[in-house]
């Protein structure tokens, strides 16, 4: 995270960008194949830290919402809201866009607003957001966030940690209307020892 709160490879650490690049490639790549060449889909990165991933995805128009106020992206129309209520219509937007950051939002809340947001076949896009089998694990993992976000002087933003549990978002997603295309994620151990696997990833379309 930059001084400014911006959250955006450039200026960043190239080690700990790496694998955030490569997942947010993917989704790209994901989102690239549903739509035809010379099409502009609508595409909400949501929790987007500034818009900086919307640099990997040239092919759509872009609205970046983050919950703190970051300025203008070079890629991106961004706007500042709350991901539990986006400033968008009924049926607005082609697909949403998750780049770790599902988790900062109660996931059923976050889900329920994807879905009334995204048009008929719309498609929801989520990359490195941990996902836990445990009660235990997700509680180290709010000890965890809270610690960093304090030494980082943005300690409010503990308050908006919420570790996803995997039968949740499962059942979040089938209740709004959601057929699941993938959802994989790598359990904490195995995740360290295998440095080149996505933490996460889920793909998810809306019902027509």
């Amino acid at each position: 995270m930059l001084p400014s709160g911006r959250e955006d490879p450039d200026g960043g650490l190239p080690r700990l960008w790496k694998g955030r690049l490569r997942s947010v490639s993917a989704a790209a790549a994901i989102l690239a194949s549903e739509w035809p060449a010379g099409s502009r889909p609508v595409v909400a990165d949501i929790g987007s830290g500034g818009g900086w991933a919307a640099r990997l995805i040239p092919f759509a128009d872009v609205l970046a919402f983050d919950l703190l106020d970051v300025g203008p992206g070079s890629a991106a129309l961004t706007i500042r809201a709350d991901m539990r209520k986006l400033p968008v219509r009924d049926a607005t937007l082609d697909a949403v866009l998750y780049a770790a950051s599902l988790h900062y939002s109660p996931v059923g809340s976050a889900i329920s607003e994807a879905a009334r947001a995204l048009r008929p076949r719309g498609l929801l896009v989520a990359v490195d957001s941990p996902i836990y089998k445990d009660a235990d694990s997700q509680a180290r993992a709010i000890s965890r966030s809270v610690a960093y976000y304090t030494r980082t002087g943005y300690q409010a933003l503990g308050d908006h940690y919420h570790p996803i549990d995997a039968q949740q978002l499962r059942s979040a997603l089938v209740d709004s209307g959601f057929e699941i295309s993938r959802l994989s994620f790598a359990a904490g151990r195995w995740r360290r020892l295998v440095h080149s696997a996505q933490s996460s990833i889920v793909v998810a379309r809306r019902y027509a």
